[in-house]
């Protein structure tokens, strides 16, 4: 054995240097047709040619050895010491003694695995391998794991599921429910799902005879009855019907006939009764009602009757009564509508008791201090300018520009503040053949979801300008101020067909219109050039 074990721990270089392998190169190359006879029957020739042949020639790893076929051992002329061993993994065991076992090995021996037991062995010594333990079988052993460790027979054996091959080799300790994918049969059989069911209720502390009030279909999805949920329609009332017949009335569900939320006075029957079965003050009812809340009254179809929308069916119910605000959140792009928008205004109003003439004062500083839920509506869809809000909210009212302080142009023109309105004459009196128009498109800044009207657009030439000014930039009082003008800046000078010209507060130092003048030729505008307050 001392021997042997000498040959099985020798050098590749002296491995290389024997004289049996000279004999062994010479048989491969076709010099010489076969080995001497009897070369086979002794164990030491077998391990210097099966180790020379797998680890020189071929330069096989560790690993890949047990992995060998007939197909190498006829390539490698090894048949000599396949057929003295009948197989592989013996040979390869004689050859490398206490370093394999038969997992390491393509094919394992015939009806090893009508054994249970050499199932489970394999099985367990994976998981030591992965470091799962045995309870966390059904969350992280799966088909494509097993498969992978080699136990595609076993796995075959038990129909391919997991959880029946697993069931064999440690009986009762797992469920069907444990695993994330359920066998086929699972959703055919009432005896399994109400089993199920049954532990679902104990979990979520619900009494059977309340499952019919309580029980949603986003609870039965958590507790994966998804696929039982499809062949009843999707329908929480059909399955419990399905489970236990008779035990149920059809009153008992949340789920109504087609078109029960249609009709008004069902809708506030149902929020009254959930306003009085909590206790809910009339103050908080915005602040009660969410698309959470709802869910889990069961109460999907009025949410889906409602576009999804709580602040629908609140206002349905109580018409008027609650203004958006005063709810928790608006819905995505409510503020997009501009129906919404006016509604939120004039209700506000109405509330307050708001006259015509106090209208106009509802600007900037008015709603930071009441309501600065709208400032960021205002800046985004009006761009800052309150006054628009107003004037679309209220088109039965004429205002005049005086009202909202604005100033008008020698063109008749508005502009929201004497620097505004000093460069727009200045505009007006020296472009050449060109109209100027305020505030004349929009601009929509996707990536900030954001609208931008600037102060204004030349063409001219056949080029398009915006002449934008930024009268507030750098302020200390108006910080959004200059972040959204940041924004604007860089949106701007993104377009393609339009070059921005912003004038800044700074610009207005200089006397006269020299700096602005000189900003607007360096840009390629054509100005009047007997124009006096250029110079």
């Amino acid at each position: 054995m001392d021997d042997l074990n000498y040959y099985r721990s020798i050098c590749h270089s002296e491995l290389s240097q024997l004289p049996l392998v000279n004999l062994y190169k010479e048989v491969s190359i076709g010099k010489r047709k076969v080995l001497p006879s009897g070369t086979w029957e002794k164990d030491e020739n077998v391990i210097i040619l099966v180790r020379y042949a797998l680890e020189v020639n071929l330069g096989l790893k560790k690993e890949q050895i047990p992995k060998i076929n007939r197909a190498i051992i006829k390539e490698q002329k090894l048949w000599g010491a396949l057929n003295r061993f009948k197989s592989i993994p013996k040979l390869i065991q004689f050859v490398y003694p206490g370093r394999y076992n038969e997992f390491d090995f393509s094919r394992v021996p015939i009806n090893y695995w009508s054994d249970t037991q050499n199932i489970r062995d394999r099985l367990e010594w994976y998981l030591r391998r992965e470091g799962v333990r045995i309870e966390e079988i059904p969350q992280k052993v799966n088909y494509d794991l097993l498969i992978k460790w080699g136990i595609s027979n076993p796995l075959k054996r038990y129909g391919d599921s997991p959880f029946r091959l697993i069931d064999t080799l440690y009986p009762g300790v797992f469920k069907e429910t444990d695993f994330k994918k359920i066998p086929h049969r699972y959703a055919n059989n009432s005896n399994f799902l109400r089993e199920q069911f049954l532990d679902m209720l104990t979990k979520e502390n619900i009494s059977l005879e309340d499952a019919s009030k309580k029980v949603t279909q986003q609870m039965l999805i958590k507790y994966r009855f998804s696929g039982v949920l499809k062949k009843h329609q999707g329908s929480p009332s059909k399955l419990m019907s399905y489970l236990f017949p008779g035990l149920f009335s059809a009153d008992s569900f949340h789920m109504k006939p087609n078109g029960y939320w249609k009709d008004i006075s069902n809708v506030k029957r149902a929020i009254m009764d959930l306003i009085e079965k909590e206790g809910i003050a009339e103050e908080d009812v915005p602040k009660f009602f969410t698309k959470k809340r709802l869910m889990q009254e069961g109460l999907g179809g009025l949410l889906h009757e409602y576009n999804g929308s709580p602040i629908e069916i609140v206002n349905a119910v109580f018409p008027g009564k609650y203004e958006i605000t005063e709810f928790q959140r608006v819905p995505n792009q409510y503020w997009y509508s501009q129906k919404n928008r006016v509604q939120a205004l004039r209700t506000f109003c109405e509330k307050r008791k708001i006259s015509r003439e106090s209208l106009p004062l509802l600007n900037r500083a008015y709603f930071q201090k009441h309501f600065p839920r709208f400032i960021s509506m205002v800046d985004r869809h009006y761009d800052s300018k309150f006054y628009r809000w107003i004037i679309e909210s209220f088109p039965e009212y004429t205002f005049q520009p005086e009202e909202f302080n604005l100033l008008v142009g020698i063109d008749g023109q508005l502009c929201d503040s004497k620097e505004e309105l000093t460069i727009h004459n200045f505009l007006i009196q020296t472009f050449v053949s060109t109209k100027v128009i305020r505030e004349s498109q929009r601009f929509v800044n996707y990536r900030y979801e954001e609208v931008y009207i600037p102060d204004w657009i030349i063409y001219q030439n056949d080029r398009k300008f915006i002449i934008e000014y930024f009268g507030l930039y750098g302020s200390s009082r108006y910080k959004a101020y200059t972040e959204k003008a940041d924004r604007k800046i860089e949106f701007f000078q993104s377009l393609k067909d339009y070059k921005l010209i912003a004038i800044m507060p700074d610009d207005f130092k200089e006397k006269g219109f020299r700096t602005i003048a000189s900003l607007l030729i360096s840009n390629g505008i054509q100005l009047n050039v007997s124009c006096s307050h250029c110079y």
